[in-house]
């Protein structure tokens, strides 16, 4: 009997380095048996699909190539909404994974669970936490979400697409409904498929813990050892393939190196940042450990993460017997 789950990432050539990198530690922490790692390119040019194609092979994790025309001509950012059309039809239940992520621990658990046919998991996106906050920043997170059309109530929900858990039935219709609005849009806000996602599937999300999709900023706040990431994801610049900046440490950089090395054929797709880059990045990360300690690491937005976890394991037991 075919394997109905599978962890599935989209990238084009730009980020099929770290796609790799994240498919390798997925793999290595979800047992085959319960589910399938799969990559789907987008334009990747064949002499590059076909290293990356064997080294899949090697590793048992499944790759397609697709052109950007099977996506409307959508970049590969885009490639999650026609997961449902892309996909071989066994696949029920599907864990969507960006490539600037690293899988720290064991899968199992989240995949065993898998979400009510109608509904799917999501965490909070970092803006949430800052909506009663009193400064420019909250007040422009309150002005975002009014802009796309989000309601107070359904703000408090809204939900950061890095990693999203969902039924192939239920991510078909909100999938369709958000690939409508983008083509009949002519201007794109600041996170074009996250606000359209959080438009057309806020009612369906079920808040999912932030140790499955971990904002790498948090580590300034001190969060992990309650919230304990499994996926860890790096968002915003710079990324962990570009070298060891804080909040990350070198075990955070080494999956890079260490893939290198194990594959050296691979290794015209990591692209290594410039000498002034490098030291801008140091200066900019160093800063922004200082305030983020400082605002995250105690007070009301640490506070209100801590609530929303707990929420997340006062809803785990209601959500479980809704999946069966």
């Amino acid at each position: 009997m075919s394997v109905q789950t599978c962890v599935c990432y989209c990238t084009d050539q730009s980020y099929l380095f770290p796609t790799l990198v994240s498919a390798l530690q997925a793999r290595a922490h979800a047992a085959a048996d319960i589910a399938d790692i799969i990559i789907v390119c987008f334009d990747v040019d064949a002499v590059t699909f076909s290293i990356a194609g064997s080294i899949c092979k090697k590793n048992n994790i499944i790759i397609f190539s697709k052109s950007r025309s099977d996506i409307d001509g959508a970049s590969a950012m885009l490639g999650r909404l026609y997961l449902d059309e892309i996909l071989p039809e066994n696949y029920r239940n599907i864990l969507y994974v960006d490539g600037d992520t690293q899988i720290k621990y064991c899968l199992n658990e989240l995949l065993s669970c898998p979400p009510p046919k109608e509904h799917f998991f999501a965490s909070a996106d970092p803006m949430v936490f800052l909506l009663e906050d009193d400064s420019r920043e909250g007040e422009g997170v309150r002005e975002h979400f009014v802009d796309i059309g989000l309601t107070s109530q359904k703000s408090t929900l809204y939900f950061n697409t890095g990693v999203l858990y969902f039924h192939r039935s239920a991510w078909a219709a909100i999938a369709e409904q958000a690939r409508t609005i983008i083509r009949s849009q002519s201007r794109m806000s600041r996170f074009p498929d996250q606000d359209i996602l959080n438009l057309v599937g806020i009612e369906r999300v079920l808040p999912m813990s932030l140790s499955w999709n971990f904002p790498v900023f948090l580590f300034n706040a001190d969060l992990e050892d309650t919230i304990q990431p499994k996926i860890v994801h790096y968002m915003s610049q710079p990324k962990p393939w570009e070298g060891i900046f804080r909040p990350w440490q070198a075990v955070d950089y080494e999956p890079y190196p260490a893939f290198v090395a194990a594959y050296p054929e691979i290794s015209g797709l990591w692209k290594s940042s410039s000498p002034l880059r490098k030291a801008r990045y140091l200066a900019q990360q160093n800063y922004k450990r200082f305030c983020e300690t400082r605002r995250w690491g105690r007070g009301p937005l640490h506070a209100r993460i801590l609530d929303y976890e707990a929420r997340c394991r006062n809803g785990a037991e209601q959500t479980e017997q809704l999946s069966f």
